[in-house]
């Protein structure tokens, strides 16, 4: 989707050939060599950066703890409530449920929708490893300034 190549094999298999195939560092090649200078990468973001840089017209690739080895997703969108953010995201996999920390829906292959804020900041910011998400997702507060998540970011 980022780079208009819909085969998701062909891209992973490219990130394979490169090195490890979720190291930002491998995949800020292999987008560079697609993106030229529309690419940035920030290995510091935080939920009010992803925010502004959606606003911005950005789309963002960003890794988060969905599983155990980790998962790569695509924000494109924001939604902006009184005090929440809820970002769009394109996630190859299926839709991912919050409550029970899991995938609910492995065949669906695709999702096009809306995860909470706090399901982007457990998984993709504060977040170390699938369990460690999972609990920052049921018990602690969004802390919207952390500078923990790493940004592909792809700009208009």
């Amino acid at each position: 989707m980022a780079v208009g190549v819909k085969d998701v094999y062909a891209i992973r298999q490219k990130l394979v050939s490169r090195g490890e195939a979720g190291s930002p560092a491998t995949m800020g090649q292999i987008l560079r060599g697609y993106l030229g200078k529309r690419y940035i990468f920030d290995e510091s973001a935080s939920l009010n950066d992803l925010a502004r840089y959606l606003k911005d017209g950005e789309l963002i690739i960003t890794h988060g703890w969905f599983t155990s080895s980790g998962h790569v997703i695509c924000l494109d969108g924001l939604k902006e409530g009184s005090s929440r953010l809820t970002f769009n995201v394109k996630d190859p996999w299926s839709e991912f449920d919050g409550p029970s920390w899991s995938y609910n829906k492995p065949a669906v292959h695709f999702y096009d929708g809306f995860y909470s804020d706090k399901i982007i900041y457990a998984a993709c910011v504060a977040g170390t490893s699938r369990w460690d998400a999972a609990t920052r997702y049921r018990g602690e507060s969004i802390k919207y300034d952390l500078p923990q998540a790493w940004a592909h970011r792809i700009l208009p």
